[in-house]
């Protein structure tokens, strides 16, 4: 009796907290073809498996997610298969009013596998021409790259031999991702220095 009536307080108390908008999120992310477990996890652990799975259970998966997979299949049994950017525009394409993360699109990628074992994915880079031989070249350049990389690292610290290695070459490293907005680093950077010189500049 008194575990029947604690529960209840829980399960009151879980309802209690659950927003209109948790509840929306779940049921599209469910109507996407996620399990229970991941959508708990996308929501950050606040919607329970337990309370998931006894208020979705009706939440069907829709013929929008068929129709999407079915498109991906086409494209990805083709003999060059498809790119990962072309597939995503797909599920992109089929899902206008969501906004799709990047474990999202790759989970529907995954379920187009599941569902056809053809299904192949590919990254832009690799050559439909000659894979073998891109794949071949791409690693001698990421060799060359790192070996050229740890260069500019020796060099530089023979330079200033107070000075981290493993700092700079993780300085340069940022220096060379897409994203890394080079010019507001080193601004950054600049004003720091010139702190720093005059520091240490005697007076």
């Amino acid at each position: 009796m008194h575990t029947s009536f604690h529960r209840g307080l829980v399960l009151e108390s879980e309802r209690s907290l659950v927003t209109e908008s948790l509840k929306e999120q779940a049921v599209s992310l469910r109507q996407q073809g996620l399990t229970y477990p991941q959508i708990s996890e996308h929501l950050n652990g606040a919607l329970s498996v337990d309370w998931l799975k006894r208020n979705l259970k009706g939440v069907a998966k829709g013929e929008a997610e068929d129709k999407c997979l079915s498109d991906l299949i086409i494209l990805a049994t083709r003999p060059e298969g498809v790119s990962v950017y072309e597939a995503n525009g797909v599920i992109m394409n089929h899902n206008k009013d969501k906004k799709l993360s990047k474990d999202q699109l790759r989970y529907i990628r995954n379920k187009a596998k599941a569902k056809d074992g053809r299904s192949l994915f590919r990254p832009d880079w690799v050559s439909t021409t000659a894979p073998n031989d891109s794949f071949q070249s791409f690693c001698a350049y990421v060799l060359h790259m790192q070996d050229e990389i740890d260069n500019l690292v020796r060099w530089y610290c023979d330079s200033y031999p107070d000075t981290s290695p493993s700092s700079v070459k993780y300085e340069l490293l940022e220096y060379l991702k897409p994203e890394s907005k080079v010019h507001g680093r080193l601004d950054k950077a600049e004003k720091m220095v010139e702190a720093l010189e005059q520091r240490l500049t005697p007076a």
